[in-house]
């Protein structure tokens, strides 16, 4: 039962909501009353989460190696400890020091529970069969805000921020601490999983082995590209549209799609993105995100406008995010992989922990056109980046 692949999904799928929802989304909803109640800046609470993904840069290539030599069990486990403790530091912080150390505890968590380790995880069982187990986990992860934003909010309403990151931390030590102690052990191997036949020999990795350095800077640039333009517009894109004259409950609503569509965007790859050349679906997901930008950068904030952009900017970053994991799997073969993905995370957090403050001094100093206009280029750098890639290392395979 425990090895079986539906129960392997459910489990990791459960935990990265949980993790997703505690780690990352948990300040979005917590950060004002903590600095209430604290008389800190919300510059200065927001500066321990960007301290948070700096740390996670900076550890993601020591944690894929101690993935891929203990393998996922023992590394999501001990994740789900650290993390637990970590929230529960939250929740006692008195002073900087401890705020600030906590979120170092929780960027190291990070590194050892959320996607790149959970799709390693997967690979590890699966090989490259794993890619449809990919896709399917990505579709959990995206619910997590949509659970945790309530429960953090009445939480905090019931029983106060320090209580509502208490229940943050138990979440994660009860929930997914034993679902990852039953993943099956390192070096297991399931014969029977998605697709095909779990003996035949894993096909050669479309990059060879020498330009391999090449393809992973083109994707690194084209995810930090995409990091960049969801964590700056997740914090800035409803006042950005104010200012342009949309009211505060328009621009609330529309905003709002985005987690629809960018569920939906997984979905439908999972319906008719088995067989898509990995260099096409990553042309897609990057060339949706230049049209979304295209008419607000164009000076655009109609309704229809903006309701176009949060429909395809959502499509977008549902795809990206199953690229991010699976088509690293098909370009470079499964040996290595949580090295890859390490590879390919650290400037994206570095991008992400640098997005909310780069974007407001645009905002600031140039007003919202110009922002879009910026958005526009950088996805237009995205899109170059795997245009190179496809029209470097395409080999005619579907």
């Amino acid at each position: 039962m425990f090895a079986s692949l539906p129960f392997i999904l459910t489990a990791l799928g459960i935990t990265q909501i949980v993790s997703y929802g505690t780690m990352l989304y948990g300040i979005s909803v917590l950060a004002m009353p903590m600095a209430v109640d604290l008389g800190w800046s919300s510059t200065f609470i927001y500066l321990g989460f960007s301290v948070s993904l700096l740390v996670g840069g900076i550890v993601a290539k020591p944690a894929a190696r101690f993935l891929e030599r203990r393998g996922g069990r023992l590394t999501l486990t001990i994740g789900s400890l650290v993390g637990s403790f970590g929230l529960f530091m939250l929740s006692q912080t008195r002073d900087q020091v401890v705020y600030v150390a906590a979120w170092i505890v929780l960027g190291l968590a990070s590194r050892l529970t959320l996607y790149d380790a959970a799709f390693a995880t997967l690979v590890e069982f699966y090989g490259l069969r794993a890619r449809r187990p990919i896709s399917i986990l990505t579709l959990f992860g995206g619910l997590a805000s949509t659970i945790f934003w309530p429960i953090c909010h009445y939480a905090n309403e019931a029983i106060g921020w320090r209580g509502a990151w208490l229940v943050c931390a138990a979440s994660v030590l009860v929930l997914c601490t034993p679902l990852h102690m039953l993943m099956p052990r390192h070096g297991v191997v399931m014969e029977n999983g998605p697709g095909e036949n779990g003996a035949s020999p894993d096909p050669e990795p479309l990059v060879p082995a020498e330009a391999k350095s090449q393809a992973i800077l083109l994707l690194g640039i084209a995810f930090a590209a995409n990091a960049f333009i969801s964590t700056a517009l997740s914090a800035h894109f409803i006042p950005a549209v104010v200012t342009m004259g949309v009211s505060a409950a328009t621009a609330m609503w529309i905003a709002s799609l985005r987690g629809v569509f960018q569920t939906l965007g997984r979905f439908l790859e999972m319906l008719f993105g088995k067989n898509l050349d990995p260099f096409m679906f990553a042309n897609i997901s990057t060339g949706i995100m230049v049209v979304a930008f295209a008419p607000l950068a164009a000076g655009g904030a109609s309704t229809p406008a903006l309701l176009a952009f949060s429909v395809l900017f959502g499509i977008s970053l549902g795809l990206i995010t199953i690229v991010r994991g699976a088509v690293p799997l098909v370009l470079f073969g499964r040996h290595g992989y949580a090295g890859v993905l390490a590879s390919l995370a650290t400037p994206g957090l570095i991008a992400t922990a640098a997005a909310p403050t780069a974007y407001a001094y645009v905002l600031d100093m140039w007003g919202p056109v110009v922002g879009f206009w910026l958005m526009f280029l950088v996805a237009v750098m995205s899109f170059g980046a795997t245009l190179a890639l496809a029209w470097r290392f395409r080999k005619g395979t579907s």
